[in-house]
């Protein structure tokens, strides 16, 4: 039987994200979701001053060139500025968006919402705003944000009309082979795009432009429209055969559209994504005392090790912090699994954010370790305790094999 979009999305996109494939592309819809105006209702006055209805204008680039012919350039980036810079709550969906592993991100919107929901869970990001951003070297371990349309910290140097599109091959080009790469290697999710909005419509020309006949496929969440939202039943089915329609020609563009019933549905999708991709990272906590010596010391090693064994033989990823003695078997075992396999990707699959011990006789710094807990614990899925605080105090026994309860197969 052929799985639905949504079920195979909810299949591949994670396993992409876990290989270091995936890449999200945030649309208009996004930001909008936070507050922030649309294009026909941010050029709603410039219409009306032009003695047109924004809402009435399918080409809004057109109409951004039309008021730049009118009142310059300057009257159009102040309305900008003015609307888009002041900050909005982030939508629950970037913030999840934050926490997924993905190292490159693209968007066509000005806003900073992406860059704020990183800085608030002090994960580095790396906005690239302009064409001679992209010549820099890229900041280390940082996610990079590709703002192909510009940034409202820079409304000089941005894109809003058809003049700026038109010559977008010549102004901002160092953006289309990247971007065309990324297409070709990766599995990308569309979050936010709408077949009225001029960005998106410029982003998939230049897909069908890379990829004349078989795009790579890759993924768009999209809301059909509603019942509800039309004032009659004749309006919403002219509506519901034009999604539908459009929906389909997406296929030309290798995007395979994923339908949710209401933009509250996205942020609950993205959080099985990133449950699916957390599943694969497993924690193992704990550390062990060497002054028990004898065979305790040598069983404890053994388990841990055949536990960070399994872990690398089922294909998942270890987090460490490398406590006393079950760090160091846990990562051997993971390591041993990872040769016997062929696959030394330690980058990707190893996840270690080692405790700093404290001098003999000195208390831990427990700020510090309870940050760094807090930091393994967002990056994993999976928890295996072994050892600690507790085993000093209570008669040792014989460990079992954790991962019998916990199926890793």
């Amino acid at each position: 039987m052929t799985q639905s979009p949504k079920a195979r999305f909810l299949s591949e996109f994670p396993k992409s994200i876990h290989e270091g494939n995936g890449a999200i592309f945030v649309g208009a819809g996004v930001s909008m979701a936070a507050g922030y105006p649309g294009w026909s209702t941010l050029l709603r006055d410039i219409g009306t001053q032009l003695g047109v209805s924004s809402k009435d204008v399918h080409d809004l680039a057109a109409l951004a060139q039309w008021a730049i012919g009118a009142h310059g350039e300057n009257r159009v980036r102040d309305i900008i500025r003015k609307e888009i810079l002041p900050e909005k709550e982030i939508p629950e969906a970037v913030r999840v968006i934050a926490q997924l592993p993905v190292k490159h991100i693209w968007t066509t919107n000005y806003d900073l919402l992406v860059e704020r929901a990183f800085r608030e869970i002090n994960r580095p990001i790396d906005p690239v705003s302009s064409a001679k951003g992209l010549s820099q070297k890229p900041l280390p371990g940082a996610t990079r944000l590709y703002k192909m349309h510009g940034s409202v910290e820079r409304t000089d140097d941005i894109v809003i009309s058809t003049d700026h599109y038109e010559l977008f091959r010549k102004t901002r080009r160092a953006y289309l082979p990247l971007f065309e790469a990324h297409l070709t290697s990766m599995s990308m999710l569309f979050i936010g795009i709408s077949f009225t909005d001029p960005n998106v419509r410029h982003v998939l020309s230049l897909i069908r432009e890379s990829f004349l006949d078989e795009p790579p496929e890759h993924f768009a969440i999209v809301k059909p429209p509603q019942r509800k939202e039309f004032a009659n039943a004749a309006e919403y089915k002219a509506r519901l055969s034009q999604h539908k329609l459009w929906a389909a020609d997406l296929k030309r563009y290798g995007l395979i559209a994923v339908e949710v019933d209401s933009y509250e549905e996205i942020p609950q999708l993205l959080r099985k994504v990133e449950r699916q991709v957390a599943a694969r990272r497993i924690w193992v906590s704990g550390s062990w005392p060497l002054e028990h010596g004898g065979p305790q010391n040598v069983e404890m090693h053994a388990l841990a090790e055949s536990v960070g064994n399994k872990i690398g033989q089922t294909g998942r990823d270890l987090v460490t912090g490398a406590g006393l003695l079950v760090g160091s078997a846990s990562l051997s075992g993971f390591l041993a699994a990872l040769r016997d396999a062929g696959e030394w990707n330690m980058e990707r699959r190893l996840i270690a954010r080692p405790f700093p011990q404290p001098l003999a006789g000195k208390p831990p710094n427990e700020a510090q370790w309870a940050a760094l807990r807090s930091e393994m614990a967002r990056q994993a899925g999976i928890v295996i305790f072994l050892g600690g605080p507790s085993l000093r105090t209570t008669p040792w026994s014989k460990p079992v094999a954790p991962w019998r309860s916990l199926n890793l197969q």
